[in-house]
């Protein structure tokens, strides 16, 4: 499968590569892009086979299409060795300069750790956090529409918000109940600094069938999640720039109670942090950016228990182009938590080398 879509990409990327307006009379402009992530890794947790793997972290292609100067639509799907999945596929309306709508399936904008690409992340995976929110039906891609708002700039501020309804469902085959989830972003940004400042919220009920119940449905309280975060790109001349983002993030963790019930959802809080540091040189050869990242991730799944999970990790990469990257590094794990009144703690460190490709 995976090498029947390779061929499908070459030979699409080929055919774009004429006059796509000439062939095409329903879009103005069509572009087709991918992507090829594949890496080394040496797990630390030895007592997970293999313990030392070669895989395809992500690899896949995106279609973007402009119909008209204010209708565009994207298509993406990612594919592995043995599987193929739709990411993306919407369609956008920008009816002025100041808004845009879109429509279909994609990621929803909650929490920054998700926002970002993994090519601009500068993490080797999506903070602890977000992997627990994503489980949760608060963060990741969903079917649905949102609103973007740009509001008029005044004393050198940017104001921005993003209000979205969508299924809540996690791109399920099955909805499993009746019940839409609702987010909200908004952003504050300081070009003249580079700074961005960010709040999001997301909630939603869970709810099933009920044969007791007159309307033979029933649905738990509202569940709630709230995140804030910061990024700043500060450039210190033509050959360094130094990157900054975290976020903080605290939500009702409902999978751990029968929220339907009426029980309580005990909270869960997670916190992220990156800082890179990058060098441009402009006299050698074949590398045009080094860098060095470090970074700290940690989520408390419940807070009512004696439990945490915690990353720290120092990655080193290098930029032969702006498409191209090497990196490597080491990721420190901590998980500590309680079972049956007995603390238990897992130390170990994964070294992981990759290669990524944008094309």
């Amino acid at each position: 499968m995976f090498y029947k879509l390779l061929a499908v990409v070459l030979l699409a990327a080929q055919i774009s590569t004429a006059d796509i307006d000439v062939e095409n009379n329903l879009s103005e402009k069509f572009k087709i892009s991918g992507y090829i992530d594949a890496g080394f890794t040496e797990w630390g947790l030895y007592n997970t086979i293999p313990s030392r793997e070669f895989s395809i972290r992500r690899s896949g292609f995106e279609m973007n299409a402009r119909f008209t100067e204010t209708v565009k639509a994207e298509l993406k799907i990612e594919a592995g060795p043995d599987n193929l999945f739709l990411k993306d596929a919407l369609i956008s309306w920008a009816p002025a300069d100041w808004t845009r709508i879109r429509g279909g399936q994609f990621k929803r904008e909650t929490l920054l750790g998700g926002d970002l690409s993994f090519w601009n992340l500068n993490m080797f995976e999506r903070p602890l956090v977000y992997d627990l929110c994503e489980d949760l039906t608060y963060a990741g891609r969903d079917i649905g529409l949102d609103l973007r708002v740009d509001l008029p700039g005044f004393s050198g501020i940017e104001l921005r918000g993003i209000a979205g309804v969508f299924n809540g469902d996690e791109r399920g085959d099955q909805r499993e109940d009746n019940e839409l989830l609702y987010t909200m972003r908004g952003e504050i940004g300081i070009p003249s600094i580079d700074l961005t400042l960010g709040a999001s919220a997301a909630a939603h009920r869970q709810g099933e069938s009920d044969s007791v119940e007159p309307s033979g449905y029933i649905s738990s309280a509202r569940q709630n999640a709230f995140a804030a975060d910061i990024s700043i790109d500060y450039k210190i001349s033509n050959w360094y720039d130094i990157t900054a983002a975290a976020e903080a993030v605290r939500g009702d963790n409902w999978d751990e109670v029968n929220v339907i019930a009426g029980e309580e959802a005990p909270s869960f809080t997670g916190f992220w942090g990156s800082l890179t540091a990058s060098y441009h040189p402009l006299n050698v050869q074949g590398i045009k950016t080094v860098s060095l990242t470090a970074n700290y991730d940690t989520v408390t799944p419940n807070t009512d228990w004696d439990s945490e999970n915690t990353r720290v990790s120092i990655i080193g990469s290098v930029y032969p182009s702006k498409n191209i990257r090497f990196r490597f590094g080491g990721v420190m794990n901590r998980n500590s938590t309680v079972v049956a009144g007995i603390p238990t703690e897992e130390n170990y460190t994964d070294i992981i080398a990759e290669v990524g490709i944008r094309f």
